[in-house]
């Protein structure tokens, strides 16, 4: 199964095995590929989290040393900071605009039927921007729990309610998708207009780069290991 993630530079594609890269430094597009190690992780949340605008940088540092005074001194929280939690999980609807982007340019490549070529880029623009696997389906699933649980509950009870519906959702995906059309079809409108934006041609070939480069480290591993 192939998988996208997009970041505030670039797109990375990967299944269990391989993860590809192509990613914007001074309007170059770079590329590496790896096999998937724990190194090979670390490098790629050291992209993701380093990507974004310094205003967020400054926000998470001030978030996570919020939450780490709050546990050791309860008394002088001023706001719960079981709302950095919430905030978390919705991070998907504030996503800077240049993510927002290339997260729009990772679906249309997986929404294209034909050969993903840079040639094709202008075709590949005119594909969904919607895509029926993206994470954005998991950040709906979590405020369904978590609003439906906020007027009875305290706030940890109601991030717990999220994350449960959370992990519902991603265990049973296949099966609910008949049946809890709504979450689907809101997750969709999330997706069409806040979670992604229209993305520019460099933004559609640094994602078609990736997928390629993953395809061909994909290829030549499968004609190793036969």
């Amino acid at each position: 199964m192939i998988m996208g993630i997009s970041f505030g530079r670039g797109v990375f594609f990967h299944d269990r095995n391989v993860l590809a890269c192509a990613e914007v430094k001074d309007g170059v597009i770079h590329l590496w590929a790896e096999k998937i190690t724990f190194r090979t992780i670390g490098k790629m949340w050291l992209r993701i989290c380093f990507s974004f605008p310094w205003p967020y940088q400054l926000l998470h540092l001030a978030l996570v040393l919020y939450v780490i005074a709050a546990a050791a001194f309860p008394h002088l929280a001023v706001v719960d900071p079981w709302w950095a939690a919430v905030y978390v999980a919705g991070f998907h609807f504030i996503f800077p605009r240049e993510l927002k982007k290339f997260h729009g340019a990772e679906h249309k490549v997986f929404s294209y039927q034909g050969e993903k070529r840079l040639e094709s880029w202008k075709e590949i623009a005119k594909a969904d921007i919607v895509n029926a696997g993206c994470s954005t389906n998991l950040v709906v699933w979590f405020f369904a729990g978590f609003l439906l649980a906020l007027p009875f509950a305290a706030l940890p009870w109601c991030v717990a309610a999220g994350v449960a519906c959370l992990l519902v959702g991603a265990a049973g995906d296949r099966h609910l998708r008949r049946y809890c059309r709504l979450i689907y079809s809101l997750s969709a409108f999330f997706q069409r207009h806040v979670t992604t934006k229209e993305p520019a041609r460099l933004h559609l070939e640094t994602a078609i780069r990736s997928y390629r480069l993953f395809e061909h480290i994909r290829s030549s591993e499968q004609q190793r290991a036969a």
